[in-house]
């Protein structure tokens, strides 16, 4: 007498939801953490601590979006549902102060049926009332795996990318590669200035006091150097600052800070600052500013940088991350570029116009940037107007 073959166990579909209390699945959200993929912008004290201090418009909401199958969670997108006019957008939550937005993975590797996730995105859209979403800096691969939502939405290349470098216990080894002795013959040369004024050291804050006067360092070196470029300071916010304070004092002491502040100090005063978060052997610089001035010639900031990346190497951490943007002090370390994406999907025809008029700003952008005789006049037009408001302002 035959047998059927056995049929297989057909996993239950992927039942996506919205969650407005990040509290209310701290159990899951932890176990995700712990076996899973997360960004530390994207963990559970991350996302709390950001709320709790008020750091999202007033206009906006958060909102979680928890994707399941059966009782099993899979994934999770902190995100903050903004109002343009009359549309209501779902965006990263903190903006460009998470960094990446890669979400909360139970097992990035796993072939999720991208028509799948779409229709729980929509359906999701439609009982929050969202028009639109619009998913910025979100990396195509995270670890050689290609990420599930740069998968499922269409969109367009970031208008920066990721740096990073991977790390070698010895700094002497993972310098070795890098014009070692130049690095070094010029780093000796602006200690020595930074000696010369005085009291030079480099320090972490690991005292509530330390963290106040390093972050009030950071917030006016910072505030200064993007007036004097003619751009909008985005931690001028107070809630933001507070976030920030907040995320520095509660991770004093941790294995894994979500923000670690690190100062150079010469001449008395604190002259460049580097914020971090740490996680699963991976250092994220999150912010760096530095003192113009008297002892702008000694690069304080590139000098704290080198001794922050030869810090993690000794530390035993695996990758330094520089973030999102092309600099020249990055060049001259990095050798990974994490490319990021724009990723859209539209739900309402008010999303769609949306979204359509935000590509055509977003390519004018993106044109205007990588034309290498326009961006420069732009970048000295904004300067330029920023000393005249200034001018206008001291009078």
């Amino acid at each position: 007498m035959s047998t059927s073959p056995p049929v297989p166990d057909t996993p239950p579909p992927l039942v996506v939801d919205a969650v407005a209390d990040p509290a209310s699945i701290a159990a899951a959200w932890r176990e995700l953490e712990a076996i899973g993929t997360v960004l530390p912008f994207q963990s559970l004290d991350w996302v709390s601590t950001w709320i709790a201090a008020g750091a999202i418009a007033p206009s906006s909401r958060p909102v979680v979006i928890r994707a399941r199958r059966g009782e099993v969670t899979e994934f999770l997108l902190p995100l903050v549902v903004e109002r343009i006019g009359p549309f209501a957008v779902a965006r990263r939550l903190a903006g460009s102060h998470a960094s990446y937005a890669l979400g909360v993975w139970r097992d990035l590797a796993v072939s999720y049926d991208p028509e799948e996730i779409r229709r729980g995105l929509r359906a999701v859209a439609r009982s929050e009332g969202i028009a639109a979403y619009a998913l910025d800096a979100v990396p195509r691969r995270w670890d050689g795996i290609v990420v599930p939502l740069a998968a499922a939405l269409a969109g367009r290349p970031s208008l920066d990318d990721g740096h990073a470098v991977r790390l070698d216990p010895s700094f002497d080894a993972f310098l070795a590669g890098r014009n070692a002795g130049h690095k070094r013959k010029k780093l000796k040369a602006k200690e020595k200035l930074l000696a010369a004024a005085g009291g030079y050291r480099i320090a972490a804050a690991t005292t509530p006091a330390e963290v106040e006067a390093t972050l009030v360092a950071f917030f006016a070196q910072k505030s200064a150097a993007l007036a004097a470029r003619g751009i909008s300071d985005p931690f001028a916010a107070a809630a933001v600052r507070d976030a920030f304070r907040r995320l520095a004092l509660d991770s004093l002491g941790a294995a894994e800070p979500l923000l670690e502040l690190t100062r150079l100090e010469a001449g008395g005063a604190v002259v460049a600052v580097i914020g971090a978060s740490i996680r699963a052997g991976r250092l994220h610089a999150l912010f760096a500013s530095f003192a113009e001035g008297d002892l702008e010639r000694a690069s304080p900031g590139e000098t704290l940088f080198f001794r922050h990346v030869e810090s993690a190497c000794r530390r035993g951490l695996a990758i330094y991350d520089f973030g999102v943007g092309a600099e020249r002090y990055k060049a001259s370390w990095c050798d990974e570029r994490i490319e990021l994406m724009d990723l859209q999907l539209p739900v309402t025809i008010g999303g769609r116009l949306l979204l359509g008029l935000g590509e055509i700003v977003g390519r004018a952008k993106a044109a205007i940037r990588r034309d290498e005789r326009l961006w420069p006049l732009v970048v000295r037009l904004r300067a330029r107007i920023a000393g005249r408001r200034a001018g206008t302002t001291d009078r």
